[in-house]
């Protein structure tokens, strides 16, 4: 097992054992925007040159107010000298929580907007097909792929596209010799 999903899952149990799955999940996003927007903070927290005592107590005062679960993981992380994976953490941790809580998101590549009708009905659709699972969806638009649409989640791909059965029907009349 890596050690991204060794932290991940970790830091998952910890948070469901105190039923804090989707609380956890929201501190440690606010805390990776902070990251993003601040240079000195990336700098502090990813950087090796402050001692960890020192450190911790910097994490304890910037995460007040955040669960113990996330204070403590953030240290733990810190601790281990593995704050470079973190997002790749949280990534993966915000799969379990979704997965835990019945919730799948689909990335749907269409090729015009939709209105919050038609996302309504894909949506009670997929969550249909899917299982009874709650679907949030992702959208975007490509002109090139004609009409219909494309449906990305949990690592598969649905091409229901067009530009995907014209594909379909080219290679299948090359493989015949029709073409």
């Amino acid at each position: 097992m890596s050690a991204v999903s060794t932290y991940a899952e970790a830091l998952f149990e910890a948070a469901r054992e105190r039923d804090e799955l989707e609380g956890v999940l929201e501190e440690l996003q606010e805390f990776e925007t902070a990251l993003e927007e601040s240079e000195e903070l990336r700098l502090f927290f990813y950087g090796s040159q402050i001692p960890e005592r020192e450190k911790r107590r910097a994490i304890d005062a910037l995460t007040e107010g955040m669960s113990l679960t996330t204070r403590n993981f953030l240290k733990v992380l810190s601790d281990n000298g593995r704050e470079e994976i973190f997002e790749e953490i949280l990534l993966r941790h915000e799969e379990l929580v979704k997965e835990y809580l019945g919730k799948v998101e689909v990335a749907v590549t269409t090729a015009v907007e939709l209105s919050e009708d038609q996302l309504d009905r894909m949506k009670e659709r997929l969550g249909r097909s899917l299982e009874g699972r709650e679907v949030i969806l992702q959208t975007s638009v490509d002109p090139n792929i004609l009409g219909g649409a494309v449906f990305r989640y949990g690592g598969r791909m649905i091409d229901s596209s067009v530009r995907g059965r014209l594909e379909g029907l080219r290679e299948e009349m090359l493989e015949r010799g029709v073409i």
